[in-house]
């Protein structure tokens, strides 16, 4: 009868954020289930599991989730086995496995239409739309995003409706695309979420409206959202979430000259992602630690993060946020001038050899190796350049375009705009033509 209860207030739980409650309830339940019928158990297991996803506690969300899946297959219940996959499809997103969160989640989309479930649908839709839009694709993540919001709006589904816009308006933002649809976009989101209190979409609309204030320069604002978005994530347990807005406030502090509060909230969102083992989002916190501590004057330190957070993106194909190219590469090109070519090419080097804990204890020492965790790259290039920017650099040396490069190698173009401008940086160069020279002296082209 519980675990019956259970799987019935999913929705409840999940829209008045009562996510703990509903989690102790049916780990409760769970714990003393014996003889349940198998239908009712998986429900069971894959909502517990999506309550478990919610709060970022992936190590209990997979072994939750497979179990949910096996069952459902068992029970040749397409439906459910969507769901799970979908689940499973975030959790491997989150750990930074790209290819296995596609492969599951267009598995559970393909299935999902095949019964025409939307709601599994319009969330495989949306998970999807998170890929895309981390790796860069952000015309794919719009496009993905607004099929799952017109099923939403179809179904008159309001709490899925608030949770697409708010990230539909994150990754126009970042994209800095379409920047008038924005605020429309929170407004919306917000009135929905309010209407029928949905707090994590409250929590995302003051999180994406501090980046908002930010990003145009308002200070006062972008503090105020980014606090009231940490209050709330922390209130529902979701750690994503509030490791994000905590970097906002990071961003609020270094702007206003206070870098050593800056870095304290930077290395709150890097513990809280080194918790979870969300690697690929610790990337983009060593980024903003590195220019919050180069202001600093700890140079090697900067290069260091720099130099680790490079090497966690390079290996899942996550670029810098357009939004945050522009201020990246003046930092990087600053800190190189400031602390010298050969230094700063040594320091991303040994970046690029340490593990996120590694470059955040290192602060611009250079540590002893250690065989159980570092990470070593088989060939080391120049100036602190890629296997993947030496690939793009030989092309462009070749003649190619940047649509010929990214049709070359499988990317997106703004993918390798971002490849190239770290080039750039990194060579302290302006052209295609001073890039193509660099390539044929140091016999790369």
């Amino acid at each position: 009868m519980a675990l019956r209860l259970g799987g019935a207030l999913r929705s409840f739980w999940v829209v008045h954020g009562h996510i703990s409650e509903g989690r102790h309830f049916l780990e409760r339940a769970l714990a003393a289930s014996q003889g349940i019928e198998a239908s009712v158990l998986a429900k069971a297991l894959s909502v517990t599991a999506y309550l478990a996803f919610i709060q970022s506690d992936h190590e209990r969300t997979e072994p939750l989730g497979k179990q949910s899946l096996a069952l459902y297959r068992e029970l040749e219940d397409q439906p459910g086995i969507a769901f799970a996959l979908s689940l499973l499809g975030s959790v491997a997103w989150t750990k930074g496995d790209m290819l296995a969160a596609r492969t599951l989640t267009e598995e559970a989309l393909a299935l999902a239409r095949q019964v025409d479930d939307v709601d599994r649908t319009a969330y495989s839709l949306f998970i999807l739309g998170l890929l895309s839009s981390s790796q860069g694709e952000y015309t794919r993540a719009c496009a993905l995003y607004q099929e799952s919001l017109a099923i939403h709006r179809a179904a008159g589904n309001k709490r899925g409706i608030a949770h697409t816009l708010s990230q539909l308006a994150q990754v126009l933002f970042v994209s800095q695309s379409d920047q008038a649809q924005v605020i429309p976009l929170l407004e919306e989101c917000l009135t929905l979420s309010r209407e029928v209190g949905f707090k994590e979409g409250i929590a995302a609309y003051y999180c994406v409206s501090g980046q908002l204030a930010f990003g145009r320069g308002d200070l006062v604002t972008a503090r105020s959202q980014a606090e009231k978005s940490v209050v709330l994530y922390r209130e529902i347990g979701h750690r994503h979430g509030t490791a994000k807005s905590l970097s906002v406030l990071g961003k609020v502090f270094a702007t206003e000259g206070d870098y050593a509060a800056a870095q304290t909230y930077y290395e709150q969102s890097l513990a809280i992602s080194a918790e979870l083992n969300e690697k690929w989002v610790s990337a983009v916190y060593l980024v903003e630690l590195g220019e919050a501590v180069a202001a600093l004057g700890q140079l090697a330190w900067a290069a260091q993060l720099w130099g680790a957070s490079e090497a966690l993106r390079d290996a899942v194909g996550i670029p810098i946020p357009l939004a945050e190219l522009a201020d990246y590469e003046h930092a990087v090109s600053a800190a190189r001038v400031h602390l010298g070519g050969r230094a700063f090419a040594a320091a991303w080097a040994q970046g690029r050899s340490m593990t996120p804990e590694q470059a955040l204890a290192a602060r611009g020492q250079n540590p002893a190796p250690t065989a159980t965790k570092t990470v070593t790259s088989p060939t080391t290039y120049p100036a602190g350049l890629t296997a993947r920017e030496v690939e793009v650099l030989r092309l462009l040396a070749g003649g190619m375009t940047d649509i010929q490069i990214a049709t070359k190698l499988i990317l997106s173009p703004r993918t390798i705009h971002a490849h190239i401008s770290s080039i750039y940086s990194k060579l302290g160069i302006t052209s295609r033509s001073a890039a193509t020279r660099y390539a044929i002296e140091h016999n790369l082209a």
